[in-house]
């Protein structure tokens, strides 16, 4: 049974089916096979972190962890290719593993993986959690749960790679899970801090806010939404601002051209050189030009979405899905780790099937990355990777265009309210109900 209510734009707001049943986020599940996939997945990670080394992300890190306990920030900001380009407030965690590392002799780069492994078991019971709302059985929890502690791209970001992606994006999940489950008027404020906390990690988690204002109630929800998200990431920055730290690369950073999306689709031979010779490498005109308007790319494309939401009001979840494949499709650059940023997501939504099937096609590009960051990389790498992020990029317009069809389609059938969601989480599959 579906629960509405009146919201003060004169139409009814929708909460999908099964919502406002089934366990607390805060339970416990008790299955044994649950825990098992969780055991395993940590497992494997806790061996790839203390195994290897990483990435030099692992290195920035350290570098940032030392930099905070001898109390000197202009140093985590200011130290050239060493230097943090995130909020700070992920720093805490490398502090302790660095204090931890001194302390026990355990490796630094070992005990600082940790804290995106965690992240990672906390996205993985909050799918649960949410695809048993949404009235899946046990079989697709389950699954949408293994997706994420046995999915190969999860585990290379957290167990191998050293970035903290999953922990910025678990604190958004949660924020959507409020947002659909909460019917009282304080969940902007609660989701709006939520997404506040995942960007004084990194920013991504800011970009949920048009997501969520598709199925606002009123303009008082909407402000209470983005000023409750500001609010985190300006406390935690205004310290280092009025000490006159330099913020400008956490401000200005829109990653790398030439890894991935419109970047190395425009010039694949920028890709093949990152891939196969070490130095810095320079982009074609094309390639140069898209990097030079990222900022008003990002800017008009979050604008055509948050008009596109606005009119069609398409369940939330299928709002956030929608709203990371077009920043997958329009953002200049890419990176593999980025993944973990829609893929929560797109689980949640019910493409439990594409999910599986994408990680395990991306498995041998994955590879190639991060041989290409060590000693060993080869021609082979280039070889592999640019062709295979490419189809990606493809991958996402197709499926971009197709989920734009079915919510505009959808929403001659349900002309007025926030619309249920496209597709019901089944065992092993993916059914559209439109």
């Amino acid at each position: 049974m579906s629960n509405t209510v009146s919201d003060r734009f004169g139409t009814p707001a929708y909460t999908a089916d099964g919502l406002e049943r089934g366990p607390s986020l805060l339970s416990v599940p008790r299955n044994r096979l649950l825990w098992t996939i969780v055991g395993a997945g940590l497992a494997i990670r806790v061996v790839l972190a203390f195994a290897f080394q990483g990435t030099p992300a692992v290195a920035l890190e350290q570098a940032a962890a030392e930099n905070v306990r001898n109390w000197d920030w202009h140093a985590v900001y200011d130290n050239g290719l060493l230097s943090w380009i995130y909020p700070p407030l992920f720093l805490s965690w490398f502090v302790g593993a660095s204090w931890l590392s001194d302390l026990s002799g355990l490796s630094f780069h070992g005990l600082a993986k940790l804290g995106a492994t965690l992240a990672d078991v906390g996205l993985a019971l909050a799918i649960y959690t949410y695809l048993g709302w949404r009235g899946a059985g046990e079989r697709a929890r389950l699954a949408g749960l293994g997706l994420v502690m046995l999915g190969p791209s999860f585990i290379a970001v957290s167990g191998y790679h050293g970035q903290i992606d999953s922990a910025a994006i678990l604190p958004a999940v949660l924020a959507l899970m409020l947002w659909e489950r909460r019917s009282t008027s304080t969940r902007a404020v609660k989701a709006g801090l939520l997404l506040g906390l995942g960007a004084a990690v990194k920013v991504p988690p800011l970009l949920l806010i048009p997501a969520l204002l598709g199925s606002v109630r009123s303009w008082r929800e909407a402000t209470k939404l983005v000023v409750a998200a500001a609010v985190v990431p300006a406390l935690v920055l205004a310290p280092l601002w009025i000490s006159e730290v330099n913020l400008h690369r956490v401000i200005t950073y829109r990653g790398v051209g030439g890894w991935g999306g419109l970047s190395l689709v425009v010039d694949p031979g920028w890709g093949w050189r990152w891939l196969t010779i070490r130095g810095f490498h320079a982009p074609n005109g094309a390639a140069h030009a898209l990097e030079v308007a990222s900022t008003r790319i990002t800017v008009v494309t979050l604008m055509a979405y948050l008009a596109f939401v606005l009119r069609y009001r398409p369940a939330p979840v299928d709002a956030v899905v929608l709203l990371w494949l077009a920043t997958y499709v329009f953002s200049p650059n890419f990176f593999l780790s980025y993944l973990v940023w829609g893929l929560p997501f797109f689980i949640m939504a019910g493409y439990l099937a594409e999910v599986a099937v994408l990680q395990c096609l991306l498995i041998a590009p994955t590879v190639a990355y991060y041989l290409a960051l060590s000693p060993s990389r080869s021609m082979v790498d280039g070889v592999i990777y640019v062709p295979f992020l490419i189809a990606l990029w493809l991958f996402w317009v197709v499926a971009t265009f197709v989920l734009v069809r079915r919510i505009v389609k959808q929403r001659a059938a349900h002309p007025s309210g926030i619309q249920p969601p496209l597709v019901s989480p089944a065992p092993g599959a993916s059914q559209a109900r439109a």
